[in-house]
């Protein structure tokens, strides 16, 4: 292959990736809107619980074969949008597992950042290192 067609071809790359990074900023903004009427429906109701860890799981269970797929940092940053975006609407309402609020113990691993649920379903040797308050040992055997 020629240097001026693979310049041409990493162009078209580029051009590619550039353009799935505009639908991904899309998505990302499409969820938080999603989110804040969800949450919005929440509060107004006062019949549902903001943070549902029944309905995430239900949610990480779906979508486990894609989750296992992810980096741990990419599970990291969709944990974090899901947490930021959780808490948009009605701040301290929702765990925030990257501040490690469920944990007894810590150091600076960033499987402790993710939600639990989320790693449980996708690496869940890393979930059984985790060490829970007493608020969240429920996850254990959740």
């Amino acid at each position: 292959m020629s240097l001026s067609s693979r310049e041409s071809e990493l162009s078209l790359l580029r051009e590619s990736l550039a353009q799935v990074n505009e639908q991904l900023f899309l998505i990302i903004q499409e969820r938080r809107s999603v989110t804040l009427k969800i949450q919005d429906f929440k509060d107004s109701s006062g019949r549902y619980p903001f943070y549902d860890p029944k309905h995430e799981k239900k949610i990480f269970l779906h979508f486990m074969e894609e989750l296992k797929k992810l980096s741990m940092k990419e599970l990291l940053a969709f944990s974090l949008i899901m947490e930021d975006q959780a808490m948009a609407f009605a701040p301290g309402t929702y765990p925030v597992w990257s501040e490690h609020v469920h944990l007894t113990r810590y150091s600076q691993n960033l499987f402790e950042m993710i939600n639990p649920l989320m790693l449980k379903m996708a690496h869940p040797d890393f979930f059984h290192r985790l060490e829970f308050s007493e608020e969240f040992s429920f996850l254990k055997d959740f």
